[in-house]
């Protein structure tokens, strides 16, 4: 049976011992993790029997106006088990969806079997690929664009760095550049629990700062990498847009690639549905693997108090 747990009656213990041994582990559904990736919000979470099952809730209220959303900084969250999740299990957690939810934003992972409830999901896609290959094997699944600009970030005398003390700068290249773009929706609280997130990951031992600097100083890119299980996550990057033709990310992402290849590892680029940099993680051989997202409203004039609130907003 399908219970609803709210968050203060989870054990966090038996959670996070099934997001460990489950078909698709990962640091950023445990326990301490959700809490700090949700900030002010909460999450609860539906549990089959004795956490055989597990399905996390980030949950909202806007107008009134309880909902289900996907955090920033979490790429797939989903239904966690040992055992396989099938579509009749996803269908099973679907229907046990608390009704005080109108709304309903979850994102799967690439173990659950959504054909039951495909009507309701939205297509995504991340990139992945295999480091269980010698260096020169993978290099050679490169675009030929891609290994023409690896060769032009020698021109420049670059190096590659990683502290803790890197988190902020990293942050900041991006805050700087692509975070003033009209796209990008990170408010400072956002920025906040990044920079919490990425602290809590120094401790557990699973975050590498890396940024790189030419041979004048000047702070060109930085990206915080996260060892998360058996996958290497590109979790969040930035890159000071004034020194774009040094082709530091190239020269980062490439090294990062020579560092950990032959290894049993999967490097995952964290999406994306932009078309520009889902071409990146392409030319470095990165293959797309399917991701689905739950969409789901119990109200019809949900979508108009959604256009509501965010006129309010502004």
């Amino acid at each position: 049976m399908i219970h609803f747990l709210k968050h203060e009656d989870i054990d966090p213990v038996q959670w996070d011992a099934t997001i460990r041994k489950s078909q698709y582990p990962t640091i950023f559904c445990t326990y301490r993790m959700l809490d700090i990736l949700v900030g002010d919000a909460t999450w609860n979470a539906l549990v089959m029997d004795d956490y055989q099952y597990v399905m996390p809730l980030p949950e909202r209220s806007r107008l009134g106006i309880h909902y289900v959303y996907p955090p920033f900084f979490v790429s797939q969250m989903g239904i966690f088990s040992e055992m396989p999740v099938t579509a009749q299990v996803t269908s099973d957690f679907f229907n046990a969806l608390p009704a005080s939810d109108k709304h309903v934003d979850f994102l799967f992972n690439s173990s659950n079997n959504t054909d039951f409830i495909n009507n309701y999901t939205i297509s995504l896609v991340t990139y992945q690929m295999s480091l269980n290959r010698p260096y020169k094997e993978i290099r050679a699944g490169f675009s030929q664009n891609t290994r023409r600009n690896i060769k032009a970030a020698g021109n420049f005398n670059l190096t590659l760095h990683r502290d803790m003390d890197s988190v902020g700068n990293i942050v900041s290249l991006f805050r700087e550049n692509k975070g003033k773009n009209k796209e990008v929706h990170f408010k400072e609280r956002d920025y906040e629990i990044l920079t919490h997130t990425a602290a809590a990951l120094g401790e557990l031992g699973c975050l590498d700062p890396l940024v790189v600097r030419d041979g004048d100083g000047n702070l060109l890119a930085g990206a915080l990498m996260v060892r998360d299980f058996d996958t290497y996550r590109f979790w969040f990057s930035g890159r000071d847009e004034r020194f774009a033709d040094r082709k530091a990310m190239f020269f980062l992402l490439d090294n990062f690639i020579r560092e950990h290849a032959d290894t049993p590892a999967i490097l995952d680029f964290n999406g994306s549905m932009n078309e520009n940099i889902a071409r990146l993680y392409k030319s470095f051989g990165g293959q797309p693997v399917p991701i689905k997202m739950l969409s789901y409203s119990r109200q019809v004039y949900w979508d108009l108090l959604l256009k509501l609130y965010r006129l309010i907003r502004k």
